[in-house]
C-alpha cells in the first residue's frame, strides 16, 4: 500500500460505519486473504474480496452504505453454503480465512464480537468437497542452503507427514512424487524461475526467513511429538529437512489458526531406497496420465487400481511413484501378494469387507479440526469393528505371510466400546439436529429430554382440554419461531374465546392467543431443548478430543487396512 493510499485509509477509517471499522480491522491482518465475514445468517466479503467472489462464485456484486466514507463493493452468500463455495474459492487457488461471529447477537450490547476461527489454504484443506478420495493433498516445504534442500510434505487431511534432503538434481524428481497443491518458501528464495515452480504451478506462501530457524523448528517438532530427540523417527541428522518440518508445523499452527494433533510420526524420504523416476519416465509411461487423452483412462494406474478403499488408492499411488530397489523388501511385499494370489477365496471376502469401511485417515483429520460429525465417528466404529474379521480370514488362510498381516493390527476395542456407550447407531448427520448421544451418558441430558418430551405430551393434553372446556372442536396448538406457542382459533368460532386468552395475533380466517399457562410451558420446554443442545455438543466434543489422544492407534490400523487392500488389489 502506498502513503497516499494509507493516508487516505487513516482519514476514510473515522468516516466508516462501526461495522466497516471492525471488518477493516480484522482484514487488516489477513491481506493476502479473502475474508469471509460472518453476518447474521449469511457471509459477506467487501471491495477487492467482493470482486474476487464475485467472478469466482458468479454471484452479484452489490454495494453497501459505509457512513460518509460512501460505499463499499459487496458480495455474499448464505451460511449453509460454505463448503461448496469454500471449495471453488480454494480450487482456485486462494487463501480463504473464516470471519465467525463470537457471541449470541442477542446478547451483544454494541457490534457483534467477531474473529478469525479458521484460514483454509489449497494445501491444507480438508472438505471432501474439494478432495479426491485416491489422492494425497500436499502442503510442502522446502528450504535451500547452497545448493542442497531440506523438504516437508504434510497432509492435513490424513496426517501424514514426510521430511527429507536432497540436492538440486532429484528436488524435481521428489516434488513430482508428492505433487503439492501449496509451497512454504522463504521470503528470500527466488522460487519464480525454478523449474519445479513452473512445472508444479502450486499456491506459493512465502514466510520470513526467521521462520525457518534449525533451533525454533528443532524445538517445535520435539515439544510436539514429546521426545528429547528426532532419532527414533530417523531423521535426526537431517538439519534442512527439520527446520523445513518444523517450519510447516508452525505454519499450519500459527498462520492458520490449526490444530497439528493428528500428526503422530514423522516419516523420513529416502532416496537410496527407491528407484528414480524424473519426470520424462513419469510422463512418457503414462503411469498416471494419458499422452493422448490428459486424463486418466489408458494410463497404468487406471489398469491397476482394483483398490476397494481410498486409502489403498493413496497407497497404491504412492508405491507406483516410488518403486522400491531394496530386495528383500521387493520379496516381503511380493510374498503377500502371492498368499492373496493362492488363496482367492479368502481375497474376496476380504474385499468385500474392507468395502464396508471408510476412510479412517481422513476421518482423524476432521476429528482433528473439529470437523467430524456424528455419521463419521459411527463410520469410524463400524471400520474399526470389521478388523477382527479381517484378521480371523487372514489367521483361516493358513498362510504365514497373510498371518503376519493379522498381527499388525492393533487392538481398538476401547473406542469401539466408547464410541458405541455414547453415540446412537443412527444418528443424524448434523449435530444442531440433536438426539446424538445414548441414554446414561448425562443425567442432566436424561432429566432435560424427559421435561421436553413431557411438556410436548402437555401442550397435546391442554389442546384436548381446551377444546372440551371451549367447545371448540377445530381449536389447535400452533409454534413459530415468532410467537411461540399459540391456540389458534378460527373466526367463526371466536364468540367463544375466554376473556382470560390474550390475542396475539389476527390472521384472515383466524386468531391467535396465548394463555399465561401455555407461556409458563412454552420457557420450561424451549429451556430445556436448548440446553439439550448445548449438553449433547459438550459431550460430543469430548468424544472427539478423546479420539484425538488415539489418534496414533486409529493410524496405525488404517495404514495396515491400507496395505491389506493394495496386495489384494496386485494379487
Amino acid at each position: 500500500m502506498s502513503k497516499l493510499e494509507k493516508k487516505r485509509s487513516k482519514r476514510s477509517a473515522g468516516q466508516m460505519t462501526p461495522l466497516m471499522k471492525q471488518y477493516s480491522e480484522i482484514k487488516s491482518k489477513y491481506l493476502d486473504t479473502i475474508l469471509l465475514f460472518r453476518m447474521g445468517d449469511f457471509y459477506e466479503t467487501f471491495n477487492e474480496d467482493a470482486k474476487t467472489v464475485s467472478k469466482i462464485l458468479g454471484i452479484t456484486l452489490t454495494k453497501r452504505a459505509n457512513g460518509s466514507a460512501s460505499e463499499v463493493p459487496l458480495a455474499g452468500f448464505p451460511y449453509h453454503a460454505l463448503n461448496s463455495h469454500l471449495f471453488k474459492l480454494i480450487q482456485a487457488g486462494k487463501k480463504v480465512a473464516i470471519c465467525e461471529q463470537l457471541e449470541d447477537p442477542k446478547l451483544a450490547k454494541k457490534i457483534v464480537k467477531r474473529g478469525v476461527t479458521e484460514v483454509i489454504t489449497p494445501g491444507t484443506a480438508i472438505s471432501e468437497n474439494y478432495l479426491q478420495n485416491k489422492l494425497n493433498n500436499f502442503l510442502g516445504v522446502i528450504l535451500e542452503n547452497k545448493g542442497e534442500y531440506g523438504l516437508a510434505f504434510i497432509d492435513n487431511s490424513t496426517g501424514q507427514f514426510f521430511v527429507g534432503e536432497c540436492e538440486e538434481k532429484t528436488l524435481l524428481e521428489i516434488l513430482l512424487k508428492f505433487s503439492p497443491k501449496e509451497m512454504i518458501v522463504s521470503s528470500e528464495y527466488k522460487y519464480e524461475l525454478t523449474d519445479w515452480y513452473k512445472k508444479l504451478r502450486p499456491f506459493v506462501t512465502e514466510n520470513d526467513s526467521w521462520s525457518f530457524d534449525f533451533e525454533i523448528c528443532r524445538s517445535i517438532l520435539l515439544e510436539h511429538f514429546i521426545t528429547k530427540s528426532l532419532s527414533g523417527f530417523g531423521c535426526d541428522s537431517m538439519t534442512l529437512g527439520i527446520a523445513a518440518a518444523g517450519a510447516g508445523m508452525r505454519y499450519i499452527k500459527q498462520t492458520l489458526l490449526g490444530e497439528v494433533n493428528h500428526l503422530t510420526k514423522l516419516i523420513p524420504i529416502r532416496n537410496e531406497d527407491f528407484l528414480g523416476l524424473d519426470d520424462f519416465t513419469i510422463r512418457n509411461l503414462e503411469l498416471f496420465h494419458s499422452l493422448s487423452t490428459q486424463g486418466a483412462h489408458g494410463t497404468l494406474i487406471s489398469v491397476m487400481d482394483k483398490t476397494v478403499t481410498s486409502g489403498g488408492g493413496r497407497l497404491l499411488r504412492h508405491r507406483l511413484n516410488t518403486p522400491l530397489t531394496d530386495r528383500e523388501k521387493i520379496e516381503n511385499r511380493l510374498a503377500k501378494v502371492e498368499g492373496f494370489l493362492s488363496k482367492n477365496n479368502v481375497r474376496n471376502k476380504i474385499s468385500n469387507k474392507l468395502s464396508e469401511t471408510s476412510d479412517l485417515e481422513r476421518i482423524v483429520g476432521k476429528v482433528n479440526r473439529r470437523k467430524a460429525n456424528p455419521k463419521d465417528v459411527i463410520g469410524l466404529k463400524q471400520t474399526l469393528m470389521v478388523i477382527p474379521d479381517i484378521q480371523s480370514l487372514l489367521n483361516q488362510s493358513e498362510n504365514s505371510n497373510l498371518k503376519e498381516l493379522s498381527d499388525s493390527f492393533l487392538n481398538a476395542d476401547h473406542i469401539i466400546d466408547r464410541i458405541q456407550n455414547t453415540i446412537v447407531d443412527s444418528p443424524p448427520f448434523v449435530i444442531s439436529a440433536g438426539g446424538i448421544i445414548k441414554e446414561g451418558i448425562s443425567e442432566e441430558l436424561d432429566e432435560l429430554r424427559e421435561i421436553s418430551s413431557g411438556g410436548k405430551q402437555w401442550i397435546y393434553e391442554m389442546e384436548s382440554k381446551e377444546k372440551e372446556t371451549t367447545g371448540i372442536t377445530s381449536l389447535k396448538v400452533g409454534y413459530n419461531k415468532v410467537f411461540g406457542y399459540y391456540l389458534s382459533v378460527t373466526k367463526t368460532h371466536a364468540k367463544k374465546v375466554p376473556d382470560t386468552w390474550i390475542r396475539k395475533q389476527t390472521l384472515v380466517n383466524a386468531e391467535r392467543y396465548v394463555t399465561p399457562e401455555l407461556k409458563e410451558y412454552e420457557e420450561k420446554i424451549l429451556t430445556a431443548d436448548e440446553r439439550i443442545g448445548e449438553i449433547e455438543l459438550e459431550l460430543f466434543n469430548e468424544l472427539r478430543e478423546w479420539l484425538l489422544e488415539h489418534a496414533e492407534l486409529i493410524q496405525q490400523n488404517a495404514e495396515f487396512l491400507n496395505q491389506i487392500d493394495l496386495f489384494a488389489c496386485l494379487a
